[in-house]
């Protein structure tokens, strides 16, 4: 008995022996299409570790972005205790001198302040409208600051509190 006859009995149909041509055709395509499929999988790959690398760079710059923000408080409150001193106080001297150490590791750490001078024009996505006053100033300029902003690695995080002007006396 032939292997052909014993599949027939089995109930296996042989498949016919396609031609070598048809046969290497077929080869071929799949060959391809496998290969596109690879470099499909290896370039989104790529932009995966790109895209994390992307996320991973964001959270080292930003991951100490409560620490700052509560050391902020602690910078606000120098601003009150040298703002309530004389000015002939030696420790007025000393307070200022530890802010500045304070600004300074905020510095390298990547936080600035937030200008906010009077006159300036205000500006929505680094300034907080806390009021409005009269003055000599167009309306929309700043009048004064009230409260300082910061910025860290360019992103705000706190706004500065600033009064606008609402126009002539």
């Amino acid at each position: 008995m032939t292997d052909d006859t014993n599949k027939k009995e089995n109930g296996i149909e042989p498949t016919p022996i396609a031609a070598p041509a048809d046969a290497l055709t077929e080869c071929e395509r799949l060959r391809d299409e496998y290969l596109d499929g690879w470099k499909r999988a290896k370039a989104d790959l790529a932009n995966y570790k790109k895209e994390e690398m992307e996320r991973f760079a964001a959270v080292i710059k930003f991951g100490n972005e409560a620490l700052v923000k509560e050391l902020l408080i602690v910078l606000d409150s120098f601003d009150l205790g040298i703002a309530a001193l004389e000015d002939a106080n030696p420790a007025k001297h000393g307070m200022r001198l530890i802010e500045s150490q304070l600004l300074e590791i905020l510095k390298r750490q990547g936080v600035e302040r937030i200008t906010a001078s009077p006159g300036e024009q205000f500006d929505p996505s680094k300034h907080e409208a806390v009021g409005e006053a009269p003055s000599e100033s167009p309306p929309g300029a700043i009048v004064e600051e009230v409260g300082r902003g910061y910025v860290i690695s360019g992103k705000v995080i706190r706004a500065s509190r600033v009064i606008i002007s609402k126009g002539q006396k």
